[in-house]
């Protein structure tokens, strides 16, 4: 559910923005949210997963977690990324970002709007991915709750300190027409150091799923997760408020992105429990939304940029109806076809690959002789 709520708020984002629909702006202003999201589901996801292996007693395995990773996301990814570097014309704008930093994940520092410029934030999500194996690894059996929750705030406050020295720095002497604005997004929104609060909130949550699942089953139930669910949705409140009354402003810059994630996590533990589920299951169309998200998020603006570009000589704007179906079913056709033609052959053989691995003996210690 809260997947698929996460891919339909980030393409509102991308979609265009013109005057006149004010209402639409106000939404879609608050579409980058969705990418917080996403950082808190793939810290509970990936944080599971971890932990999980911890709290039986075992030793995380690097190769099978990366193994995991590699094939989830790198096969429909560097096709996307070929069609960019290969077909200009597939391109929403053009490319200006060299395949190297594709290829590396080194694209979010020091990016500028552009060809495929979205792809930031999967580069966020490696350099996740290779840290915290390392971090659970380094930390196993010696850290108490009490020290997570320290060491986890901290992060958070580290990331809002950090954020808020930058933007004195190099952005509180601008008016808000100063072309000097263009650089924020570079600085402050798509480098790893500003983005970690959704993954942090995200294996906190795991943390306390994994370890305290008495707690975890008590809040995820009745009146707590009701509580909790008003609680997410008044954090998201004050965000939509942020970004309407002080967009990249000091109070915007330092406090957006850890209330987002308060906010999202909220709602994660609210709808975890069996009665939210079961509702949750019964919204149209958000399992397929789910289950399509990392295609739908790869394709979406270039495809829907061609049809717009498509349709644009018969009078048809943007906000036309016949540019918005034709828009959507694009879309969704371009995703059907990445996730059927790459992403499910991958992850199938992944699953070969991995239940090799599980049955694979353990290599014997040798005998001095």
């Amino acid at each position: 559910m809260l997947r698929g709520l996460a891919i339909f708020i980030v393409v509102l984002f991308h979609y265009p923005r013109p005057e006149g629909h004010e209402a639409y702006r106000t939404l879609a202003n608050f579409g980058w949210t969705g990418v917080e999201l996403f950082f808190v589901l793939s810290g509970f996801l990936i944080g599971s997963q971890l932990l999980e292996q911890v709290a039986r007693g075992e030793e995380p395995s690097f190769k099978r977690f990366y193994l995991r990773r590699s094939l989830r996301i790198l096969p429909p990814y560097l096709i996307v990324v070929a069609l960019y570097v290969f077909v200009p014309a597939w391109s929403e704008s053009p490319l200006e970002t060299p395949a190297w930093r594709f290829l590396t994940f080194t694209q979010n520092f020091g990016l500028r709007r552009n060809g495929f410029s979205h792809a930031w934030s999967l580069c966020v999500e490696e350099h996740f991915y290779l840290a915290l194996p390392l971090l659970v690894l380094a930390l196993r059996g010696r850290v108490r709750a009490a020290h997570l929750l320290v060491g986890a705030a901290g992060l958070v406050a580290a990331g809002m300190l950090l954020r808020g020295v930058l933007w004195q720095r190099h952005f509180s002497m601008f008016g808000p027409d100063d072309i000097g604005w263009r650089g924020y997004d570079t600085l402050l929104y798509y480098p790893t150091y500003a983005r970690l609060d959704g993954l942090t909130f995200g294996v906190l949550l795991a943390a306390l799923r994994v370890f305290r699942p008495a707690v975890w089953e008590r809040w995820t139930r009745g009146p707590r997760a009701g509580a909790l669910a008003v609680v997410g949705l008044a954090c998201l409140g004050g965000v939509l408020w942020l970004n309407e009354a002080y967009f990249r402003n000091l109070p915007y810059t330092m406090i957006a992105f850890p209330l987002t994630s308060l906010g999202y996590g909220a709602l994660l533990v609210a709808v975890s429990g069996p009665t939210a589920s079961r509702v949750c299951a019964r919204v149209p169309g958000a399992k397929t939304f789910a289950l399509l998200s990392f295609t739908l998020y790869l394709t979406h603006k270039a495809v829907q940029h061609n049809v717009r570009v498509a349709l644009e000589p018969y009078g048809l704007d943007a906000f036309h109806p016949v540019t918005l179906l034709g828009g959507a079913v694009a879309v969704l056709l371009a995703s059907l076809a990445l996730h059927h033609g790459v992403e499910r052959p991958a992850l199938k053989w992944r699953s070969r690959l991995e239940a090799r691995l599980v049955r694979a003996p353990s290599p014997r210690p040798s005998v001095a002789g």
